[in-house]
Parts: C-alpha cells; structure tokens; sequence
C-alpha cells in the first residue's frame, strides 16, 4: 500500500518535511537552529537525531555575522559530509526576515517556526526555562517534529501589500486616538457641540448637530469657530453665508441646532480655555496629516490590490478596499493551501471542539493559536459583513436568533467569508449575487472611485 503524503496530519508543510525526512540521504540532512534578534543572532547546528555538532553561537545582524554563520555551515558539511541544509528560524517580529533572504538566496531549505510553538517545546520538554541556548533547542526539537512551514520566497506584491495595509491600520488606530483627543477637548470648549439629550414625545433621545463628528463642516467650525460665543457671533444668516462660501452643505437642523445648542451651552469663557483652544487646533493638525497619510496609503494599497488575485474579493458587497487588502496579504500565497479550513486554523479562528470517551462534542472558544493580525482581520471583515453584505445579515439574524453572542457572529462571518475568498480566488470567479442584489458595475464603482482602476478590474478579473 502507498502513502500518500498529501494525507499527512499537518498538511502540505507536513508532507513536504515527510518527503524529506523519509528521503534516502536523510542522514545526510544538516540542522541548523536560528534565533534571531535585533542585534545579535544566535544559531546551533544539529543532525537530524538530534545530536549537537556545532555548540551554540553567536553571530550579529550585519553582512559579516552573516558569513560567519555560513562559513559555521560549510564547516559542518565538508566536516560531515553532508548533502542539505535545512535551516528553522523563530518569528521573531521582523527580524527573522532578512535571515530568511539570506538563506534562501545560499539555497538552504528554510523552515519558519512559529513562537508559540517553540514556546510549547520549551513548557513541554524544558521546564519554562527561557535562555538563548534553550530558544535553540526548542527551534531545533520543533524542526525534528515536524513543525513549521516551509518558505518559500516571498511574493513582493504581497509582502508589499501586507506592509501597507498594517502600516494603514495603525494610522487608522491613530486616526481614532487623535479624534478621541478632540472630542475631549471640544468637552471643555462646546460641550453640547456632540450632541444634547432633551425629551421628544416623552421620551429621552440625544440630539445631534452632525452625525459624524469628523465630518467636513463639524472640523472646518471646531478650527475656525469652535466656542458657543463664536456661534452666536455667526448667527443663521452667517452660519448660511459661511455653508455657501465654503461649501459645508449645512442642513437647516443642524444651523438650528447650533444656534439653540450655543445659547445653552455652560462653557466657560474664551479668555479661560486658552489652552484647551491651542490643544484643540494642534489635534486638529493632526488630524489633518494623518487623514492625508491614510488617502495616501490606501491608493497605494488600491494600486498593489490590483495587480495581485486579491483583487477579485472587490466584487463580494461589503469587501472594501482596506477588507480586501487585509485579507489578501494576511493570506498571502494561496497556493500552499488545498482547502479553506486551513485558512481559518492559520488565523485562530476555529472553534475548538472537544471530545473523549464516547461522550457527544462540544465546541468551545476559537483556538487562538493562529496570526493575531489575521484573526484581526477576520474579526473586522465578519464585523464589515454584518453591516453590509445583505447575505451574510441573514446569517447573522438566524445566529442572533440561536443565542450567538455579536462577537462570535462576526468570527462566525469572517469565516464564511474566508471561505468564499478561498473558491473565488482559486477558481477566479467574480461575486454571483442573488437576484436583485446590485451590478457588478455599481458595486466597483462605489470602492474604486477611479475610472482607470475601475478599468483595470474588469480587464484583470472579468474579461480575461
């Protein structure tokens, strides 16, 4: 009987270690632990039953301590004699990177290992114990187990794609710091200026002037004109006079409101909030650059997107451009995965399901045991869906309606999604909406505002 590899318990990467192992110059295998850091690197050099060869080491992060782990190598395989060289390197944040290269360009078969599993080897088999020569031991007892994946060189597209959508998402985050900061200081200048509660038909609701706060004409009057006093100094026919002039397209409600609000307002006097005022247009400069810095990101992920499968994901409601761009580079090279599932175990996203003696399973919390900047991702695009995709608020009310709490039908969504991404992206079909549901042509005219990028969806992912 023939095993098939494709078979094996940890998948492709564990049949391609299978293949290695099983090999006929096995013994001829050089195993080599790499602990990477900031400054400086360390590595050992095993065989693969485990026996040290080379004792641990350190090398730094510059060119030269990189030829000198080279120069360790080929020590040990003219020394040995052997044949292949199977390097396992620790996700070290980023550091790990560049060794990757590097080895990768010496045509060394690079295995990366995830930090929780060599943190598992350590509890398991080295007693808590956390030194650099036991980091090495746990690369090294997780290589001979098995773990890991095989690298192969990165998609630059992706890589790209990848870098730029988590530098986006952390200027969101702070994006929503500094508006979080107005907000405070706007408290202290024009409380009522977010809104005032009052009763309507004997009931409390609170009253808005904007319904977004960081709107065009909410920060064009928190800039120029942010105190009660300078509101009632406009009056209607300057608030309508300053709407026409700069085109903030303020509603009749929201001049009424102002006014009203201004006139009840309990601020303290201008000549006292000096220095509330100076913080307040210094945030609002802030603001300012941020906001321009994620539009400049978001075109260059929109450009990137573009040229890559993940593109496709444009066409399903409710996938916006960051969701898309999320999403492709948190996957990144789709070919190493033959079924969806493998996607949402990468991302810690499946649900953990325990069973023993017979006895009926149950189904716990997701493992957790993936990237965190995936399930990240997969937590905000199931959150993205519920808001907008018809379909899935479908699903999301029947979860609803069984008792699922709103965080496990957002994770519960992101994986429907992942689903639906993988088949698309591997057969290279655009969305099938249900009848009624929008155009194509609407749909991707309404994410990419630009009519040459527009352009070239239809030409990368339609009509080819």
């Amino acid at each position: 009987m023939v095993l098939s590899t494709f078979n094996h318990i940890q998948g492709n990467n564990g049949s391609h270690w299978n293949r290695l192992m099983r090999g006929a110059n096995a013994e001829k295998i050089c195993i080599v632990a790499i602990d990477a850091a900031k400054f400086v690197n360390a590595a050992m050099i095993c065989n693969v039953y485990g026996d040290i060869l080379v004792k641990p080491f350190e090398f730094n992060a510059a060119s030269a301590g990189f030829e000198k782990l080279v120069k360790e190598i080929e020590q040990a395989r003219e020394g040995y004699g052997f044949e292949e060289v199977v390097v396992g390197i620790e996700t070290t944040g980023h550091y790990y990177e560049d060794l990757v290269r590097l080895c990768e360009q010496e045509k060394f078969i690079v295995r990366i290992i995830n930090a929780a599993t060599t943190a598992k080897e350590r509890e398991t088999v080295l007693n808590y114990t956390k030194t650099d020569n036991v980091d090495l031991m746990a690369i090294t007892q997780s290589l001979l187990h098995g773990r890991g994946k095989t690298s192969q060189e990165a998609l630059p597209l992706l890589e790209q794609l990848k870098t730029l959508s988590r530098a986006h998402r952390t200027l969101i985050d702070a994006r929503s710091r500094t508006v979080n900061h107005i907000r405070l200081y706007m408290d202290h200048i024009f409380r009522e200026f977010q809104g005032v509660v009052e009763t309507v038909e004997g009931e409390q609701v609170t009253l808005k002037i904007f319904w977004t706060f960081d709107s065009k004409s909410s920060l064009y009057l928190m800039r120029h004109y942010p105190h009660p006093s300078d509101i009632l100094e406009l009056g209607e026919e300057g608030l309508r006079r300053l709407s026409i002039e700069q085109n903030l397209k303020l509603r009749d409600q929201s001049i009424e409101r102002l006014i009203r609000f201004a006139r009840q307002s309990v601020s303290k006097s201008k000549a006292d909030l000096q220095a509330e005022l100076l913080l307040l247009r210094l945030k609002l400069d802030e603001l300012e650059m941020e906001t321009a810095q994620v539009t400049r990101v978001k075109a260059e992920m929109e450009r990137v997107l573009l040229q890559t499968d993940g593109g496709i994901l444009l066409s399903i409601p409710g996938v916006g451009v960051t969701t898309a761009c999320e999403l492709t580079a948190e996957i990144g090279d789709l070919s190493l995965f033959n079924r969806p599932e493998q996607l949402i175990k990468m991302a810690g996203t499946n649900p953990i399901i325990r069973q023993s003696g017979g006895k009926k399973a149950t189904t716990h919390h997701i493992s957790k045991q993936g990237r965190a900047d995936f399930r990240a991702a997969v937590y905000r695009a199931g959150k993205a869906m519920k808001g907008q995709n018809p379909a899935m608020q479908k699903k999301a009310e029947e979860m609803k309606a069984k008792g699922k709490k709103m965080g496990q039908i957002y994770i519960a969504l992101g994986n429907r999604l992942l689903r639906l991404a993988f088949a698309m992206m591997k057969k290279k079909q655009v969305y099938q909406p249900e009848s009624g549901g929008k155009s194509l042509q609407s749909v991707i005219a309404s994410k990419l505002r630009n009519k040459e990028k527009q352009a070239l969806f239809f030409n990368r992912y339609v009509l080819t």
